[in-house]
């Protein structure tokens, strides 16, 4: 039976540390560190080994993986005066989970392929709970013999895995991706309310487009917890706004307009002006809302603390 390779995995947030432990229970040995010690400490009960720094786990292990929050930390993991590339032994994978831009992905990827060490660019799509269930979407960009090479561990983390394209491809895919989603929660904070301003009964609506051809998956997943009948986990508001502000870059680099998503991002502008940026991005829903002048039915306390900061 082949040996597995040791693995290490730099950024342990609420994505990167359900993927390390279904690393761990797949029996991969893995090197783990975080700016906040006591994050990747905690990991150790779960059998990983806690690193001080990227640099250390970079000199030990076969492949390295990172899960970070955009741009400025992968510079500074991988080409910073203090970059891992500089110590990764030449053959290792480098597999990169975040959502950042293409361009940093292209960058890493051009700087190490005269050190032999390939990488996989591979963004991912879903939650915590996906991460922790195995069931993430992963959106690879890598040329196709490094992806078989990767894809044993690919599969770990994520139920459908896809190859698009070279290195950069799989942040654009996913960047077009979160675009879909962060202008079409305007589009459902409009909807219901203009419904609700109409006169209609919003679960009511909910329940008919559900089971119609508006019933798409964001209106199924986010549509309850809005009018107050699911509290549900939600990808964070602040990192909704990241997402489309980078969408929007790749537009103005590739001379592509993007006229909608420029204009939804201006809602994402209101809502971290009002304090929001830790709630849910469909939170940006209800802001639609309140300036059609409606107040979304809600039948939990928790729905008035979480927006009593405005």
């Amino acid at each position: 039976m082949e040996e597995k390779p040791t693995l290490g995995f730099i950024g342990l947030g609420n994505m990167g540390r359900p993927m390390v432990l279904r690393l761990l229970d797949a029996g991969y040995r893995v090197l783990v560190s975080d700016r906040r010690w006591e994050v990747a400490q905690a990991l150790e009960l779960h059998g990983a080994e806690a690193v001080p720094t990227p640099l250390l786990v970079a000199d030990r292990v076969d492949v390295f993986l990172t899960c970070l929050p955009g741009d400025e930390e992968l510079f500074e993991v991988y080409i910073g005066p203090e970059g891992a590339l500089e110590h990764l032994r030449p053959g290792t994978l480098v597999i990169d989970l975040s959502t950042a831009s293409p361009m940093i992905v292209q960058r890493i990827a051009d700087e190490a392929r005269p050190r032999q060490i390939d990488v996989v660019d591979a963004p991912v799509g879903g939650g915590p709970e996906e991460a922790r269930s195995g069931d993430l979407t992963i959106i690879a960009g890598a040329d196709a013999a490094v992806f078989e090479r990767a894809l044993p561990i690919l599969q770990v983390l994520g139920r459908d895995v896809y190859l698009v394209g070279d290195p950069g491809m799989g942040k654009v895919v996913k960047l077009v991706s979160n675009m879909i989603a962060g202008v079409s929660l305007i589009l459902i904070g409009e909807a219901l309310a203009l419904a609700a301003n109409a006169g209609a009964d919003l679960r009511r609506v909910y329940e008919v487009i559900r089971s119609s051809s508006g019933g798409w998956k964001l209106w199924t997943d986010v549509v309850p917890d809005l009018i107050g009948e699911v509290r549900s986990a939600s990808f964070r508001l602040e990192l909704m706004k990241r997402d489309m502000e980078l969408a929007m870059r790749l537009g103005n680099d590739v001379g592509s307009p993007v006229p909608l998503a420029a204009l939804a991002h201006q809602f994402y502008v209101a809502a971290m002006a009002r304090g929001w940026g830790g709630l849910g991005a469909h939170e940006v829903a209800r802001l639609v809302g309140r300036f059609a002048n409606v107040q979304f039915t809600v039948s939990r306390k928790e729905s008035g603390d979480l927006l009593a900061a405005e």
